[in-house]
């Protein structure tokens, strides 16, 4: 009997993300043990759940507040920290992390449980361009842009680590129909309101959805190629703070070691896609 998908999933909201967690919360062999948000997605994170209706309590917890060099110490231990802290493995499940944000709740676990790798499957983050344009400057991706040294200090951690970069993300498209109906979808939800509904093709096309090639990595792993990569973080030039560097030499030298997800079963993804327009009756 196949193992049950335990998930702690860190959720900043929007389109692409509602509709992973969707899927998540609405597949039988996936249980989310827990979401970490900000205070503004809380809401948001709820009304996904009880649109979802799984059968089960997730709590919600918050995640940092503030990036790892901000200027302001934060005096509490936030509650996502403390959530991944504390995860146990069992005998029965796989305990995965899936990460759509920056990096700095991570990274806080990691140096308050110096042994946390022991505690997850994988940990898949959603996040960096490589070979591709980034998304927020000309070559860095918004979730290590916004905290480019917890991005740095997680790589370093030797954690069982699965990079998802825009390389990957980008090469799922959607099909016209999909788009409306994802549209719809999006709406019955709370995702997107009726004055938005014009924009929806708009979003998708630009990327709306690298998180759903996230979850597919996460919950479907034999489906994905993977490369090793020697990886590293640039936080101090200002020009390309944030880029994720890969060492792409016959003979790399520099860098952590990092798993990548370089290719995805676009079959697969196809059908966790069709999975949530199915079930959501549009």
């Amino acid at each position: 009997m196949a193992k049950k998908h335990r998930l702690i999933i860190e959720f900043c909201g929007g389109f692409g993300q509602g509709l992973a967690l969707l899927y998540a919360l609405r597949s039988p062999d996936v249980q989310v043990a827990g979401i970490i948000c900000s205070d503004t997605q809380s809401s948001l994170a709820s009304k996904l759940i009880d649109f979802a209706q799984p059968g089960y309590e997730i709590q919600i917890v918050t995640g940092a507040k503030q990036p790892l060099f901000s200027g302001t110490i934060e005096t509490t231990t936030s509650e996502g920290v403390r959530l991944l802290a504390e995860a146990k493995q069992d005998e029965e499940s796989d305990l995965t992390l899936v990460t759509f944000d920056r990096l700095t709740t991570l990274a806080l676990a990691v140096t308050r449980d110096p042994l946390l790798a022991r505690k997850f499957t994988r940990i898949v983050v959603q996040g960096g361009a490589i070979r591709v344009p980034g998304d927020v400057t000309a070559i860095a991706e918004t979730n290590m842009y916004r905290d480019p040294e917890a991005a740095a200090l997680v790589l370093s951690a030797r954690l069982p680590l699965v990079l998802v970069p825009l390389d990957t993300t980008s090469s799922f498209r959607l099909k016209e129909e999909q788009v409306h109906r994802l549209g719809s979808l999006a709406q019955a939800v709370g995702l997107i309101d009726r004055t938005a509904m014009s924009d929806v093709p708009f979003a998708v096309s630009g990327g709306a959805l690298h998180a759903w090639v996230a979850m597919l990595a996460a919950l479907s792993p034999d489906k994905i190629r993977t490369e090793q990569m020697k990886l590293s973080v640039e936080c101090k030039s200002e020009l390309s703070r944030g880029a994720i560097l890969a060492d792409l030499r016959a003979k790399p030298s520099v860098g952590t070691d990092t798993v990548v997800c370089v290719e995805v079963e676009m079959a697969e993804a196809e059908r966790f896609l069709q999975t949530v327009l199915d079930q959501g009756g549009v």
